[in-house]
């Protein structure tokens, strides 16, 4: 750690901080302060919500058992959904249904989607932050960290202006790269970027799409409604006129008519956590939204498809990953693993983006490895080892490699940070440390705000 004494010209403090306001930190930071703890959450950007909203992410994957018979994650997030609807900027999973527009056409388990307006959805969560207490601090840039013992006593920022401490009985990492637990000494894991870490994608989202010209197309031959425009694709690379390692175009229903959300750019061999990396990223992605808008003139139902928006940032799938008390592996989610301190459900399958080269068969096969219908997630994977006061929520959890492929996808991140922000309250509230919360009493509280953790 650098010496900041004498620096520091502002210091806040609150029983819980949260690093990181996307979707893992603002839930979190919901849950901790709905359940009594002074709250503080701290984001790099102006905007909370993370991918979900500056970088376009969507849809919310599957809520659902595969058969859509039971939701299997609500809580704040099925509370949030239901706002946005509200305002029309959603459409509730439950009238979603299987194989559909919303899902890409994808069979497996792409059943019960969310569509939403990421404008909307920025909207209902600082709202929902706000109603909740909790004191949102934005622009601000996150440093390092002050500890004693094992414990950190302080967070060191960068608010634009000067260096600002932020100190916390319980610090939660939502940063999505682990940068708090990294920085505090807790041990992590990452793919290397050119042998098997999940590629990055910049989303974008388009309009004035001809919805019924696109519908039938697509429903003419199976092949092409499963991996939508594959083989005018297949024809384009042939001839050398398709550089975008996919077999497909990613493209999933929005809310309004002729909008649809991109998941099609693939951005691969670059390090999430290096800045030149990112910044080469964030080139490429732009590179190949240009190439596609064009190339879309050829795809029936897109020829005047125009570009509304581009994200504001590169979508990472993965990256650093915590070593916590229980590492989840794939046989978890396989044999669905039954866990005494179970705090989430998934559906999920394990969707592996490959790192490099391109997929150029007809089948999801070589991504995607089911699971269990349902499985659980245990509370341990986010207790990181060799730091007393600090949970993590998000994609930085302790799960392998594969097990993230499946659980990084953001409903169950909504259920585990809101465990993670409940928990770091629990604390708060009976002097406990994050590995020796009493499960029970954390597990009945999150049944009775609505948290599924039950197979």
């Amino acid at each position: 750690m650098a010496i900041y004494s004498g620096e520091i010209k502002k210091v806040s403090q609150a029983d819980v901080v949260i690093c990181g306001g996307g979707v893992a930190g603002v839930t979190a930071a919901i849950a901790s302060s709905r359940n009594g703890a002074r709250t503080i959450l701290l984001e790099k950007t102006s905007i909370v919500g993370g991918t979900a909203t500056n970088g376009l992410v969507g849809p919310f994957m599957s809520c659902f058992d595969p058969k859509g018979e039971r939701q299997i994650v609500k809580g704040i997030f099925d509370e949030m959904i239901r706002r946005m609807e509200e305002k029309g900027g959603a459409i509730h999973p439950s009238k979603t249904g299987q194989v559909s527009s919303y899902g890409c056409y994808i069979r497996l388990r792409h059943n019960n989607l969310t569509p939403f307006h990421p404008e909307t959805l920025k909207m209902v969560m600082m709202e929902m932050l706000l109603e909740a207490g909790v004191e949102v601090h934005l622009g601000i840039s996150i440093l390092d960290v002050v500890k004693e013992g094992n414990s950190i006593r302080s967070i060191i920022a960068f608010d634009g202006n000067q260096l600002v401490q932020f100190d916390g009985a319980v610090i939660i990492d939502c940063t999505g790269d682990a940068f708090v637990s990294m920085k505090a000494g807790v041990p992590c894991d990452m793919e290397d970027p050119d042998e098997a870490l999940q590629p990055m994608t910049l989303f974008f989202w388009i309009y004035n799409a001809d919805d019924k010209k696109i519908e039938e197309y697509l429903s003419q031959d199976p092949e092409n409604q499963y991996l939508p425009y594959h083989t005018l694709i297949e024809e384009a690379r042939k001839r050398g006129e398709f550089p975008v390692n996919r077999n497909k175009i990613g493209l999933y229903h929005m809310v309004n008519e002729g909008e649809w959300r991109l998941n099609t750019t693939r951005i691969q061999g670059l390090s999430p956590v290096e800045e030149t990396d990112m910044s080469r990223a964030y080139v490429e992605g732009l590179k190949q939204v240009e190439f596609l808008m064009d190339f879309f003139k050829t795809l029936p139902g897109l020829e005047n498809a125009r570009i509304a928006q581009s994200g504001a940032c590169v979508g990472i799938r993965e990256s650093r990953r915590i070593k916590g008390i229980y590492t989840l592996t794939e046989q978890d989610l396989v044999e669905c693993t039954r866990f005494e301190d179970a705090i989430a459900l998934c559906s999920y399958p394990v969707d592996l983006h490959p790192a490099k080269g391109a997929l150029t068969g007809t089948s999801h096969k070589k991504e995607m490895t089911n699971v269990a219908e349902v499985y659980p997630i245990p509370y341990r994977i986010l207790v990181p080892q060799n730091v007393d006061n600090l949970l993590v929520a998000g994609r930085c959890v302790s799960a392998t490699h594969e097990a993230l492929g499946a659980i990084r996808v953001m409903p169950p991140v909504f259920a585990m940070a809101q465990a993670a922000g409940t928990a770091a309250a629990l604390c708060i509230q009976n002097g406990w440390k994050p590995d020796t919360v009493d499960m029970e009493e954390l597990q009945e509280t999150l049944r009775k705000q609505g948290q599924c953790i039950d197979l």
